[in-house]
Order: structure tokens, then C-alpha cells, then sequence
């Protein structure tokens, strides 16, 4: 059975009823968003469960990234409920939202293209040897991991030292999607992660989706 919920600006939330009843990791009541006396998102009803993909379509305008910068931690929910593991939440930093497990991947994927592959999977979370004051990075170990990580995605690079803008779009997606996954993520939030892609790229990049949903994310 599918579900269908619209907020006041014609975004369509769709979402599988599970069949064990299950307890949504992210759960939206009636939750909205006003800028001022502009109301930017209004009654959305949306649950994100383990192991399952939701997608969230609406036309320009509809409030789709303002429901992903609620999520993620960017913006906070002026209305409604905004549930965690069944909590109730408020965030006010995205770290807040990483903390317990939702990690977002902008358009920009948020990499540095001249950097290699395995400086980018560890990007702000580097590995590090030694004693202080003598701490360094731990170069062997983060390239190690970033390839057993990416291998368990099904994603295999030849050379982790060439500079991630050389991959293409659908490659450089997929290592972000698998930096999350390492990090904790069980709730992950693609922002239109094939708007660039041709068919061959965006078909790469739904198969490491699927990748992700077997391994229990949401």
C-alpha cells in the first residue's frame, strides 16, 4: 500500500507502508515553514523508514528544498512535528542533524575537485597517527578505508590518488554517497542527485541508491 501526502504548494511525498509497522527513523506532522508572514511549506506529512526509498517530487516553487533544509538541520520547522527515532527535535545546526544520522548531499556534492579521491571521502574528518604534538595524517588509512569502503558500495577506482573532479558526475555522487554511508548516515538525502547526469550516469548513480537501501538506510 502507498501513501500519498501534498503540502499547500503541490509537493507529493510518497512513501511504502511497511509491512511490520515499524517505526519511521524521520517523521514529518504537519509540519510547515514561514518566512515572516510568508508561509514557504505547510502541512507536510512525510515518514522515511529503514531500507526504504522515499522520493519527494513538486514543481518549482512547491518547497522541496526548504523540506530538505528542515531535515538536514539547515532551517528549522516553524509548525507541526519534526521526529526523530520518535523524539521530538529541533534543530539548529546541520551537525545536530549529522549527529543522529542524517546526512544531505547537495548538488555541489561539497568536494574540492583538484583534491584526490581519499582526501575528499575524509574531507573535515581526517585520520591521524601520533602522539601530540607530533599528530599527522594518516595517509595509508584513509586511503585503505576510503577503497574497502567504496569496493563495499561496488564502487571500484583504479587510482584513489586522482583528483575526484577527473571522475564523472555519476562517479563523483557515488563517493559521496558512500563518505556518507562510512559516517554514520541512516537517513540519507539526495538533493537531485541526477539533474546534471545523462541516462547512463543517473542509472549509475540510482544503482548505488539501491546499494544503500540494502544496507538498511533510509
Amino acid at each position: 500500500m502507498a501513501s500519498k501526502e501534498a503540502d499547500t504548494h503541490g509537493a507529493i511525498l510518497q512513501d511504502t507502508e511497511p509491512e511490520d509497522g515499524d517505526r519511521p527513523t524521520v517523521q514529518l506532522r504537519n509540519a510547515g515553514k514561514a518566512y515572516g508572514n510568508v508561509r514557504a511549506l505547510h502541512g507536510v506529512d512525510l515518514a522515511v523508514r529503514p531500507g526504504q526509498v522515499t522520493c519527494v517530487l513538486g514543481d518549482n516553487g512547491a518547497g522541496k528544498s526548504t523540506l530538505i533544509k528542515i531535515i538536514s538541520g539547515l532551517h528549522q520547522h516553524t509548525e507541526g512535528e519534526f521526529l526523530v527515532d520518535g523524539e521530538p527535535v529541533h534543530f539548529t545546526t546541520p551537525r545536530q542533524a549529522l549527529d543522529r544520522g542524517i546526512a544531505t548531499v547537495y548538488q555541489d556534492l561539497a568536494v574540492v575537485p583538484l583534491m584526490p579521491v581519499w582526501r575528499n571521502f575524509f574531507l573535515g574528518s581526517e585520520m591521524t597517527k601520533g602522539p601530540w604534538p607530533f599528530r599527522r595524517l594518516d595517509i595509508e588509512k584513509m586511503k585503505q578505508t576510503a577503497d574497502e569502503e567504496l569496493r563495499n558500495m561496488g564502487i571500484v577506482l583504479d587510482n584513489l590518488d586522482q583528483p575526484i573532479g577527473t571522475l564523472s558526475g555519476g562517479q563523483r555522487q557515488c563517493v559521496a554517497i558512500a563518505r556518507a554511508v562510512y559516517f554514520g548516515a541512516r537517513v540519507l538525502i539526495l538533493d537531485e542527485p541526477t539533474a546534471a547526469l545523462g541516462v547512463k550516469q543517473s542509472g549509475v548513480v540510482l544503482k548505488y541508491v539501491a546499494a544503500a537501501r540494502e544496507r538498511g538506510l533510509g
